[in-house]
């Protein structure tokens, strides 16, 4: 059982280490300064967008051996006998899990699971994939099913959803759908499979991790009125979205689940065998098809093998399984919120960095927030909370560090892909430990405050990593500052440092915000953190919030002299209200961003006259070009249909065609136009005088 787990985990995110340098932390050499205009330098995917930290080398572990049809037999009749499952119950479970040996000890002490008016039983283990339908009652789809009903006049087609699953009273063990006939089921599950493949999908996360979390599974029968013979698999009450990733990644159909493997024993032996002999390929010599195959082969369930009425009670399985999942989905427990999210991510980033010696256990107390000021100051740490945050933000985003800060991420997310964006809200929220008003009631002004924050930061200059904590005062950092400004080294390392120790005072006072619907400048907040670092004036007011706010002061707007400037003035120079709802609440950040964001705008001219400058000729040939445009728009719309890659099919739109009803009208449409180009086309000709031979 080990080695499944082992493969659905793929090596774990402890194998990033390789990739990772034991140095200190440091600062980049800092770029030569620029003669050119102060705009931002763009970051190169190798600097610091890039999430290329290998794992190692990808070690995918030695699978089960896909288990003996002796073993599977024994199984399926302990189940008979023991369970009372029926044979097609039975061999449902049996042939699905990937250790029958393990099962058949488990199912000697099950894991009861209470429910009102019974308890459900079940046992935990790998299954095979290919051996697990999803939900046929699944109703996280049910918002886009069309039921007949609501059809009337519109023809029903193939596509009718499937009737709910139930049981009667008396039938433990599994549960039972009665559906018209197979292609009404093959039907239901396709249209399922295509909703949860846009609308929960999972192909990064389990093409990468695999599995993580149990699904719960039952037996399901399923009954067809045409008069074909009942089918039993086991099916995903909860979890289906990861079922039907595990099935794209493995390129089979709910076809090729409910009936084809289902009914070719050999057939399903036989790719089970292939894809799991490839385990015991070299890692390099696998291409990532054949890795996120062997990925999604086997996936962690709890299976449910009975349930088991309370006395006088008269509860069935089916209301157990639709209770399991009302509590999970419908109504679950509370979400984490977004801070609570980040602390999870957080904690276990300083976990990683400490364990690879890239801060000590006393750096990653002070940076979780665990000092007072005072015993911060004793352990060489700064007392400032700007500091702290700066010093947070350095560390975690330095080069040598992100792979570390991504794998622990993506450890604790089982997110696929980890970019320094992913990295610098988990940064944010350590700083906020930082920040009183943190516990503010207000969850609106917290969430205001994280928000700008985590847009401040990601600011390329910021995520480059060209600058480091000095230590100096805010006099002797704008002094440094302005000197690089006036060496046209525009966003240099002295203005960076600048820039996030007096920006966190702007952020955590309000007195900068995010970006608001009225705001004069719509541009986020990391493109005025990069016009305030390329501007003397900008600098200047950095320095200032960052002094005023060591001394407890509340950041103040300030002309390019240093002079405080009288915002109710400036609002009445704008012709705003200072007494206006916005402005009181948003008139700083205003200030700001008409200040360095908002270029003045030039008087309007008057608007040239079409007709004098467009002759009708001129307005035709564009005319022209539109339609042109128009037609080579349409090619690639029809191109891009074809491309759609299909389940039994090279190509979807060959197995579902076009409905008539929707594509008939664009046929006509396009028949129409087709015949208004014939007809200019005659028109042309016929205004061209015939050339005679002699001409």
């Amino acid at each position: 059982m080990q080695e499944a787990m082992n493969f659905a985990m793929d090596n774990g995110e402890t194998s990033s280490e390789v990739t990772v340098s034991d140095e200190a932390t440091a600062a980049s050499p800092v770029v030569a300064a620029s003669t050119e205009a102060p705009t931002v330098r763009s970051i190169d995917d190798e600097e610091v967008d890039f999430d290329e930290y290998a794992d190692g080398a990808v070690t995918l572990g030695q699978l089960p051996r896909v288990p003996k049809a002796a073993a599977v037999r024994r199984l399926a009749e302990l189940l008979v006998a023991q369970y009372g499952h029926s044979e097609g119950a039975a061999r449902a479970v049996a042939r699905a899990v990937a250790r029958p040996e393990e099962v058949r000890k488990r199912l000697q002490l099950p894991v009861e699971k209470r429910v009102p008016g019974g308890t459900v039983l079940t046992i935990s283990t790998w299954v095979w994939s290919p051996a697990l339908s999803t939900f046929p009652d699944n109703l996280r789809e049910a918002v886009q099913r069309r039921y007949p009903f609501a059809l009337a006049g519109q023809g029903r087609g193939d596509y009718t959803p499937l009737p709910p699953v139930h049981s009667h009273e008396g039938e433990a063990t599994e549960l039972t759908l009665s559906a018209g006939s197979r292609e009404a089921v093959v039907a239901s599950l396709n249209n399922s499979a295509t909703f949860l493949k846009n609308r929960n999908n999972y192909d990064s996360s389990i093409g990468t991790h695999g599995v993580l979390r149990e699904l719960l599974v039952v037996p399901v029968r399923f009954e067809h009125k045409d008069g074909n013979r009942s089918q039993w698999i086991l099916a995903s009450a909860d979890g289906s979205s990861r079922t039907a990733t595990a099935h794209r990644l493995l390129h089979i159909s709910p076809a090729d689940v409910v009936y084809g493997y289902n009914d070719d024993d050999h057939q399903f032996r036989s790719l089970l065998g292939r894809v799991a002999g490839a385990a015991a390929t070299p890692a390099e010599d696998l291409s990532e098809a054949q890795r996120q195959e062997l990925r999604a082969l086997m996936m962690p369930a709890e299976i449910v093998i009975g349930f088991r009425p309370d006395p006088g009670s008269n509860k069935t399985l089916a209301e157990a399984i639709r209770f399991i999942v009302g509590i999970t989905h419908v109504e679950p427990p509370t979400q984490w919120d977004t801070g609570s999210k980040l602390d999870a991510q957080a904690e276990a980033v300083l976990e990683d960095l400490f364990h690879r010696g890239r801060i000590t256990e006393e750096g990653a107390g002070y940076f979780a927030g665990l000092m007072t000021p005072d015993e911060a100051e004793d352990s060489d740490h700064s007392r400032h909370g700007d500091a702290r945050a700066a010093a947070i933000v350095r560390t975690l985003v330095a080069p040598t560090n992100r792979p570390v800060s991504a794998a622990a991420i993506r450890r604790v997310t089982a997110r696929a892909k980890i970019q320094w964006r992913d990295i610098m809200p988990v940064a944010a929220e350590l700083a906020l430990r930082g920040w009183p008003g943190r516990a503010d009631p207000s969850a609106t002004r917290v969430d205001g405050v994280r928000s700008a924050l985590q847009r401040m930061l990601l600011s390329p200059d910021i995520a480059r990593c060209e600058w480091s904590l000095t230590g100096r005062s805010p006099d002797a950092l704008l002094s440094a500052s302005l000197s690089e400004t006036q060496a046209e080294q525009f966003g240099g390392p002295a203005a960076v440092e600048l820039g996030v120790l007096g920006g966190w005072h702007l952020v955590v006072s309000g007195f900068v915000q995010r970006e608001l619907k009225d705001s004069p400048s719509k541009a986020g907040l990391s493109k005025v953190f990069e016009e305030l670092i390329r501007s003397q004036h900008g600098l200047r007011l950095l320095a200032d919030a960052l002094a005023r706010g060591r001394r407890g002061q509340r950041p103040r707007a300030i002309n390019e002299d240093g002079v405080p400037v009288d915002l109710r003035h400036y609002a009445q120079s704008i012709g705003v209200d200072p007494e206006r709802p916005y402005f009181i609440d948003h008139g700083e950040d205003d200030w700001v961003r008409r200040t360095f964001m908002v270029e003045a705008s030039p008087e309007p001219e008057e608007p040239l006259d079409e007709e004098k400058t467009v002759p009708p000729e001129t307005q035709l040939e564009g005319a022209k070009v539109s339609v042109v445009h128009a037609v080579n728009r349409l090619e690639e719309a029809l191109r891009a249909v074809t491309l759609i890659e299909g389940y039994r099919r090279p190509q979807l739109i060959d197995e579902a065609g076009w409905r008539p009803e929707e594509a008939q009208p664009l046929v006509q449409r396009l028949q129409d136009a087709a015949r208004t180009l014939d007809r200019y086309v005659w028109l042309f000709q016929e205004t061209r005088e015939p050339v005679t031979a002699n001409e």
